[in-house]
């Protein structure tokens, strides 16, 4: 009876250190399993606020463009007005 009791805890200490392994692993592989899926949010998030700033960027350049070829043509406007009066 000693020896079938001495040999069950043996087995149950065997089962419990089986247990606690297998709990480790599926934590382990859980917690990996979060920081690879936070890793891809914070990928996706820094596309979309790339994408964003180039379209803001994008803009901004044609605004700037505009303006500039704006004031271009009025300026271009002013002298060729200036030539009319200096021609009268």
């Amino acid at each position: 009876m000693k020896v079938r009791d001495q040999e069950e805890e043996i087995l149950n200490k065997q089962v419990a250190e089986a247990e606690n392994k297998a709990n480790e692993l599926f934590e382990d592989k859980e917690r990996k399993r979060l920081e690879l899926k936070g890793a891809i949010e914070k990928s996706r998030k820094n596309q979309i606020n790339r994408k964003n700033k180039e379209l803001e960027d994008k803009k901004r350049e044609e605004n700037e463009f505009a303006e500039f070829w704006k004031l271009r043509n009025e300026e271009l406007a002013i002298a060729e007005q200036q030539e009319r009066e200096e021609e009268r």
